[in-house]
This record gives structure tokens, sequence and C-alpha cells, in this order.
């Protein structure tokens, strides 16, 4: 008999889903006293008219009002624009933050957020080193009100105690951890979703399944963490494609929020064991990847190159990807699931490798990047395991 082991769910904030549940935004800001809300995104979402939509809600319901909007938010959450927007909400009274877009958005904002609440203007002061573990008991309340609509389906940033920030003068992204981090309330409206292009569907699908296979394949993983990265899988596999080639389809894009926002729960709750988002992370500040696209790629380079890290969990994993147990080695099962990653790539229409070229020095460069970056250096991989989904990876 194996006796369980012990775990702890902590996990914080509100989920409201379905279209048009936005509308309940501007009353849960009242309910929890607001009186001066700073709306944060970045300018594509202002073009494509989806701020005028928020704001249109609360100018209908009259309070509270909207005393700025801040869109200067770039495709990472960089460092430099952190402490611009946090200047900017002082500068404002702010006393509610509404973050509204993808995961670059929503994690600025926790940036922001974590800021305001433990009195710093330079977030480097929170996290020296380019990592900043406020674990329980160190992560003390916030106390900023926080609602979060994400626009994409992938990060599930909305409801994580992670937020992934960078350092652009270093080239690294680092890791902010707190148990207060997630927004109070997350409202996963698939309206705001439609409009996502099918390349961007997909490789943001493909974060949310890079969440839930970490989350299965970590040391850390428990029971409640496989239940939820389980589901998010199949969900995943299901609803993706059809989300890809019909971005209209509101079933398919609730299912899409659904899921990203179960797996990043199983993800935060599992541990620092990802070497996925180890390369990922190191692709993206090198190379300037966008994430969900880095992931994609990197998924089944990681089984294929990496099998042991997943032989623990391989029969959960096996069961997420609908593989028949049936006279396969632990090894063969995860070759298989890796060979199903592989099937919804070509469903979804993501390129397997990336599309920049690779030269010697370039190589070098992305080696040490992943071997020093944060969650390389707290979960190490082998330096020839690192090489091989180096080179593989690229053109």
């Amino acid at each position: 008999m194996t006796i369980p082991k012990y775990f702890v769910w902590d996990y914080r904030g509100k989920v409201e889903v379905g279209s048009g549940c936005r509308t309940f935004v501007p009353q849960r800001f009242e309910e929890m006293g607001c009186k001066r809300i700073g709306l944060i995104t970045d300018e594509g979402l202002v073009k494509a008219g989806i701020i005028d939509q928020v704001k249109e809600l609360f100018e209908v319901q009259g309070q509270p009002p909207i005393v700025g909007v801040y869109d200067r938010i770039e495709p990472d959450a960089v460092m430099r624009v952190i402490n611009d927007c946090a200047r900017w909400c002082r500068e404002n009274a702010v006393d509610g933050l509404l973050a509204v877009g993808g995961g670059s958005v929503l994690d600025s904002v926790k940036g922001v957020k974590a800021m305001l609440g433990m009195k710093v203007t330079d977030i480097k002061d929170i996290m020296p080193g380019n990592i900043g573990p406020y674990l329980a008991p160190m992560g003390k309340p916030l106390n900023v009100p926080h609602i979060a609509i994400p626009t994409t389906a992938g990060t599930g940033s909305e409801s994580s105690p992670l937020a992934v920030i960078y350092n652009e003068e270093q080239k690294v992204k680092g890791d902010l951890l707190h148990p207060y981090l997630p927004a109070d309330y997350a409202f996963l409206d698939p309206d705001f979703t439609v409009g996502l292009p099918p390349k961007m569907t997909a490789d943001t699908g493909f974060d949310a399944l890079s969440h839930a296979v970490e989350a299965i394949s970590s040391p850390g993983a428990n029971c409640m963490i496989d239940a939820l990265a389980v589901q998010a899988v199949k969900l995943i596999r299901k609803y993706l494609p059809v989300a890809v080639k019909n971005g209209t389809d509101l079933e398919a894009r609730t299912k899409m929020l659904v899921a990203s926002n179960m797996a990043i729960m199983a993800f935060a709750m599992s541990g620092l064991f990802y070497p996925i988002h180890n390369v990922a992370h190191a692709v993206g500040g090198q190379l300037r990847i966008p994430h969900g696209e880095a992931n994609a790629v990197l998924i089944p380079v990681l089984m294929e190159h990496y099998p042991k890290h997943y032989l623990p969990g391989v029969e959960v994993l096996a069961d997420a990807f609908g593989v028949d147990p049936l006279g396969k080695s632990n090894d063969e099962l995860v070759a298989s699931c890796a060979r199903e990653v592989r099937n919804l790539q070509k469903q979804c229409g993501v390129d397997p490798v990336f599309a920049q070229a690779l030269d010697e020095q370039t190589a070098e460069l992305m080696f040490w990047a992943v071997k020093m970056d944060p969650s390389g250096l707290f979960y190490p991989l082998p330096d020839l395991t690192i090489k091989e989904c180096i080179q593989c990876s690229f053109r």
C-alpha cells in the first residue's frame, strides 16, 4: 500500500465564466469598495475596440469610474513598463486595477499590484536576481483590489500566483511568486477571444497545454493537480482545433478559457519543476519568440529528449492524451504522448520548429541562457539534453 503524500491546496480568487459575464465587472469593483479604477491594457486592444466596450460598461452603470487607461504594455511583462505603470497608478490615485488583455498584460498588472502592495517604486527591489519567491507565510495580503479579463486562452495568468517578468537589460525572464497575485475576480468571457487570429489561438492554446503537461509530470504533482490537468488536456485536445478553425465558436472559446484556467491552477500548485518553460523562457528572453509559440514547439521536444522526467506520471499523462497503455512500456507511453502532441500541432497548423536559423554562436548563447534561467537553476537539465533540444527546435 502506498501512503499518499502530504500536500496543501492554497488558491485565491473567484472565476466567473460565460458569454457576457463582463457586465458584472463594475458591480464587483463596487462590492470591493473601489472608487477609482485604472484600466491597464495594450494598444492593440484599444485599436480593436475591446477597451471601448469595457469603458461603456462602466459608463452605463455609473459607478465606480474608470479614471484612466494605461495602454503601453508590451508583448512581454517588461520591468521598465511595469515601473512606469505603477507610477501612473499612484499619480491617478487608483484604488482598483482592471487588467484586460493576454498574458503580458495580466502579468504586468500583477507586477504593478505587487509593487503597490509592497510599497516599492522599482520592481527589481522585490525581484533580486530576477526572482521574487514570496511564498507563505512571507507573502502577505497586498490589499489592492484587482479584476482580470483575459483576451487569450493560454496563460491562465488571471488566476495564477506566478508572474513572469522580463528584465530587458539582462534579457532574462524572471519569476514573481506571491499567493495574493491572482485577481480577486477573473472573468472568462469568450466574446473577447472570438477575434483572436488562428495562429495566436493555436499558440496560446499550446501554452495552456504546456501548463497541464508540466503539472502532471512535476515531482510535486498530486491527485488534485492531476484532476485539473487531465481535464484541461482533454478539453484542449477536443476544442483547440475547433477554435483555430472557427474563431466564432463560443463553445470552443469558452472551453479553451476554462481549460487554460484549470491548467494554470494545476501548474502553479505543482512546484518549480518546469523543463519546457525553462527552455521557453530562455528562447523568449534571448530571441523574443512569443511564449505561446515557444511552448507550442517545445512540448514534444522535451518529451522526446528528456523522457525520464515524464516517466513517474506517465500513466496520468497517457490518460490525458487518450493513449492505451496496454502492452506498452513506460518509455513507449511517453513517446506515444509526444506523438499525440505532434498530431495536435498538425491539426492546429503549428510549425514544429522555430522559423529562425540557428548558427553556432546563437546555439552557445541559448545553451547558457537555458542553464542560467531561474527555472533551470532550480531544476537543472542535463547539458546534453539542453543541446539536443536547442538543435532540433530550430531550422
